[in-house]
C-alpha cells in the first residue's frame, strides 16, 4: 500500500509538469494577440511584379528568343513560367500571386527567390537574380523588373538599390542589364565567377576580388 502511494505522489509533479509545458509554449503566442486558428487561412503572396524587357545583342534586337521566370517561396516550390522574344526583342511575364498558410505562421521568414534568364547552349545568362524579403510587393523590385535593357555582350554584374524602408542597408541583385539610375555596380563576374570589385559604380575601376579581400 505504501508503494503505491509513493508511486502516486512522485507522478503527480510529472503529470503537472506536462501540462504546464504546453501552456509555456502558447503563452507568448497568445499574448501577441496571435490567432491560432489563423494559421491555416490562406492569404495572398506577391512573388512578383510585371515585367517588361528587350533582348538586343550588339545593339539588333533579338527575335523568337525563350527567356524563363523561376519563383521559388518559402514553400520551395518552383513556379516557372516562359515567354519569347517578338521582333523588337521585347518580352512580358505578368505579375504572378499565390495563396499560402505560410504567412499566417508563426517563425517563418517570407522571401521570395527571383530568377530571369535565357539557356542558350547550356550558358544560362541571367536577366535578374534577386531575393525579395517578405510576401507583399516590394516597389524598389517592381521599379527595376518595369524595364529590363538586356544586352547579351554585357557581363554580370552584382548591384545595390535603394531600400526605401532602410537607407542604410540597400537592395542587391545581378544581371546583365543595365539601368539609367539607383543602379551602383558593385562586382563584376567572369564566366560566373565574381571576379573584380567595382568601386564608385565605375566599371573602369577595377580591383581583382582575391587582392581586395587580402587588403
Amino acid at each position: 500500500m505504501n508503494k503505491r502511494r509513493k508511486r502516486t505522489s512522485l507522478s503527480r509533479p510529472r503529470f503537472i509538469l506536462l501540462l504546464l509545458i504546453p501552456c509555456m509554449l502558447a503563452f507568448p503566442i497568445i499574448s501577441q494577440g496571435v490567432d491560432m486558428f489563423g494559421w491555416f487561412k490562406k492569404q495572398d503572396v506577391f512573388l512578383c511584379s510585371e515585367v517588361n524587357g528587350i533582348v538586343t545583342e550588339n545593339g539588333e534586337p533579338v527575335a523568337n528568343l525563350e527567356v524563363i521566370r523561376k519563383l521559388i517561396y518559402t514553400d520551395e516550390k518552383v513556379r516557372k513560367d516562359v515567354a519569347v522574344t517578338d521582333s523588337t526583342g521585347h518580352f512580358y511575364f505578368p505579375q504572378k500571386n499565390i495563396r499560402s498558410t505560410l504567412p499566417n505562421k508563426p517563425f517563418i521568414e517570407d522571401s521570395v527567390w527571383q530568377e530571369i534568364f535565357i539557356d542558350r547552349e547550356g550558358r544560362l545568362i541571367p536577366f535578374w537574380v534577386a531575393s525579395s524579403p517578405g510576401s507583399k510587393e516590394t516597389p524598389e523590385y517592381s521599379k527595376k523588373l518595369a524595364f529590363l535593357n538586356c544586352e547579351l555582350t554585357n557581363k554580370r554584374v552584382s548591384f545595390q538599390f535603394k531600400n526605401n524602408k532602410n537607407e542604410h542597408l540597400n537592395h542587391t541583385a545581378s544581371s546583365i542589364c543595365r539601368w539609367d539610375e539607383d543602379y551602383i555596380p558593385t562586382w563584376l563576374h567572369i564566366d560566373n565567377e565574381t571576379k573584380y570589385r567595382i568601386h564608385d559604380g565605375n566599371f573602369n575601376k577595377l580591383t581583382e576580388r582575391y587582392t581586395t579581400e587580402a587588403l
